[in-house]
């Protein structure tokens, strides 16, 4: 079976519980057999993302990595986000970003985020 949908904590709770009936529909809609797999139900209004080369849908293969865009000015904000990758070519894309950085430059804990993401080796350079 495939992996359960994702919820971001800080969504208001109205959305969350939106999305929760939304995935909950289509997952009754899956074991009724109106739907052939479950894969439509990973994410309320997001198609897999599909590799152009291969025409296969990508698989989540990490969730949790950090994309630090850096401008001219050096490094600004870290944004959460999930590393899809295909599994006949190995194409990776970064998808699934956070409503909003999960810190910036001008804030206490930019540098130790941006330690905690490379540490693990989850750190994705974003030089625009």
């Amino acid at each position: 079976m495939e992996h359960p949908a994702t919820i971001d904590i800080n969504a208001p709770l109205a959305l969350v519980q939106l999305s929760f009936k939304v995935e909950l529909k289509a997952l009754k809609w899956v074991l009724k057999g109106h739907r052939k797999t479950k894969k439509q139900v990973i994410s309320v209004g997001m198609h897999r993302p599909v590799c152009p080369k291969c025409n296969r849908e990508l698989h989540p293969d990490s969730n949790g990595v950090g994309v630090l865009d850096v401008t001219d000015n050096g490094e600004y904000e870290i944004w959460d986000a999930d590393l899809w990758k295909c599994r006949d070519c190995g194409m990776e894309v970064v998808g699934g970003f956070a409503r909003s950085p999960i810190s910036a430059h001008y804030e206490d804990d930019f540098q130790k985020m941006i330690a905690s993401y490379r540490d693990k080796g989850l750190l994705i350079k974003n030089t625009g």
